[in-house]
């Protein structure tokens, strides 16, 4: 059975999840969500996604929602990118979630989708302070490896 993935083109998260698919092999196709027209918000979208947000991975049944939870099914149902420990992988996950791209995804909002009248800089400005210290936890952890958790790539290096 084919996956869907409920995404949009300009969704970092969606990206994710898509690019997981895509490099382990797992059979899916995209079904577009007009986000900036307020499709993720409507009420029949809810009913898929309570949040109003993409990415949603349907397959059956089963309904998951959040990239990092679809990452992590694509790694179990195919056997890739899981690392030698899982636990390093979640760490990364999950650091990529709160640290990193909640971050990104905000000012890269704030900065290329609003007018530029309505950009509002001290937040930028204080976001983009915080995403430089993300970069130096990042930077100083990619110093002495090629990968963040494990010696080949993961869902983390793909979060991330």
């Amino acid at each position: 059975m084919t996956a869907q993935l409920y995404c949009f083109g300009e969704s970092g998260n969606a990206y994710k999840a898509a690019l997981t698919m895509h490099l382990a092999g797992y059979d899916w196709r995209p079904v577009h969500v007009d986000f900036f027209n307020g499709a993720a918000r409507s009420a029949e979208f809810r009913t898929i996604n309570e949040m109003g947000e993409v990415p949603v991975f349907r397959e059956g049944s089963l309904t998951l929602t959040q990239s990092g939870v679809i990452q992590m099914h694509v790694a179990e149902r195919t056997g890739k990118f899981l690392g030698r420990d899982k636990t390093e992988v979640m760490r990364w996950l999950l650091w990529d979630n709160h640290k990193l791209s909640g971050q990104i995804g905000t000012v890269r909002f704030l900065m290329n989708f609003l007018p530029e009248a309505k950009r509002p800089q001290e937040v930028i400005a204080f976001l983009q302070g915080r995403l430089r210290v993300a970069y130096a936890v990042l930077d100083r952890h990619l110093a002495v490896r090629e990968w963040v958790a494990d010696a080949a790539p993961t869902i983390a290096d793909f979060a991330i």
